[in-house]
């Protein structure tokens, strides 16, 4: 199934909304022609009488179909209280391994295809394991699976968000398709529900589609995510995290080095280039914020080097944040001439970084309080003053 695009749903929307809005007025026009304007000769007066008689009656419909489905809908739930119980125990003597009861359920599913489908699915929430997956196998035999496929194919939304919802407690190759597929579903739901699914029981494939989700979604869905990828990690470092940062799109790039970031721990990156020279300069500053979470941290050290003389302010900032949290005294030079050259972002991190270095450093610090009064002069004292009193501490910069 093909998903309508955003312009093709907002279209939808206004064309609804018009023809809506055409029907009121013509049904209003017609009450006044036909009824209303035989009795009242004022014709805006008419017109305002035919204004609330169109009210009251869709008002009345309106309140009729609310108690119809009402009623429909109590007397689904009171057959299914009273028909679960037979249900739901067939199915379970099914779980058990019982002998005999596939044609009982098989009679149930033609005599009452509702009830099955709903006591498979309330049992699907209930069980794990072996359990899940013979339920998982009976739903597909019975067609039940394919059943909600098609259902995720429906105009209505919440038929829609059902049927992922169930489908995600399958634990069987057919569902997974459709799940992978619904990653690029409009609706944010539907994705986060068809995420966590993928998540729980899929393989490599379906784990590098929802990163993919992650890295190009919205903050919601990406914030959602970045939870349930991390005890992943190590395994998306190795399959999707390359390809997002080798991506021509510099946002999706941005945006997989803040997963990467927000994880917080360091991880397999060994091997794995950061892309410390790319062209956007905000690609950049995200590459040097991931060096402290790289096994071998320490070989960038000329490349934070190089880094604290770079035009951009935010990839200076980053650098002299990274040579802080590392602890390279070996570039404190650089970062002395960054505390002196900068913009407030850049200075007031090269102070801080240099302030972590340790009590052999301090001295440039000193020597800017004494010889400026500059912002750089006012950094330096705030970072001197946090490390002396030992409010500073590692990694914090």
């Amino acid at each position: 199934m093909k998903l309508p695009s955003e312009l093709s749903v907002r279209r939808g929307i206004c064309l609804r909304a018009a023809g809506v809005a055409a029907a009121y007025a013509a049904a209003v026009a017609a009450t006044d022609l036909l009824y209303v304007g035989r009795y009242v000769q004022d014709g805006g007066i008419a017109l305002g009488y035919a204004f609330c008689v169109v009210q009251i009656v869709l008002v009345s419909l309106l309140m009729i179909s609310s108690l119809v489905v009402k009623f429909l809908r109590g007397r689904h739930d009171r057959r299914w209280e009273r028909t679960s119980p037979a249900a739901l125990a067939g199915l379970c003597e099914y779980l058990t391994g019982a002998a005999g009861c596939m044609p009982k359920i098989e009679e149930m599913r033609r005599r009452d295809p509702e009830i099955v489908e709903r006591g498979i699915g309330e049992l699907l929430t209930r069980v794990q394991g072996t359990a899940r997956r013979r339920l998982s196998d009976l739903a597909e035999r019975l067609g039940i699976v394919s059943l909600w496929i098609d259902r995720y194919g429906s105009r209505l939304h919440r038929r829609r968000v059902a049927a992922i919802r169930l489908l995600g407690l399958v634990d069987c190759a057919s569902a997974a398709g459709t799940l992978v597929q619904a990653l690029s579903d409009e609706d944010d739901d539907i994705k986060l529900d068809a995420s966590r699914a993928l998540i729980r029981g899929a393989g490599p494939v379906e784990m590098k589609a929802v990163f993919g989700t992650a890295v190009r979604e919205s903050l919601l869905v990406r914030a959602v995510l970045v939870e349930a990828l991390r005890p992943h990690a190590a395994l998306l470092c190795q399959i999707a995290l390359p390809d997002a940062l080798a991506d021509s799109d510099p946002k999706i790039v941005r945006t997989a080095l803040q997963i990467v970031r927000a994880w917080g721990k360091v991880l397999p990156l060994s091997g794995l280039a950061p892309p410390l020279h790319h062209p956007d300069p905000r690609v950049r500053a995200g590459a040097f914020a991931i060096l402290p979470q790289f096994p071998d941290k320490r070989e960038f050290a000329p490349a934070i080097r190089l880094a604290l003389s770079d035009p951009d302010e935010r990839v200076r900032a980053a650098a002299a944040r990274t040579a802080g949290r590392l602890r390279l005294s070996p570039v404190a030079p650089e970062l002395e001439r960054c505390l002196e050259s900068s913009g407030p972002e850049a200075t007031v991190a090269a102070a801080y970084a240099i302030a972590q270095l340790g009590p052999s450093a301090w001295p440039r610090l000193d020597a800017q309080i004494k010889n400026s009064r500059s912002a750089a002069a006012a950094a330096a004292l705030e970072a001197l003053e946090q490390v002396r009193t030992g409010r500073l501490l590692p990694g914090t910069a």
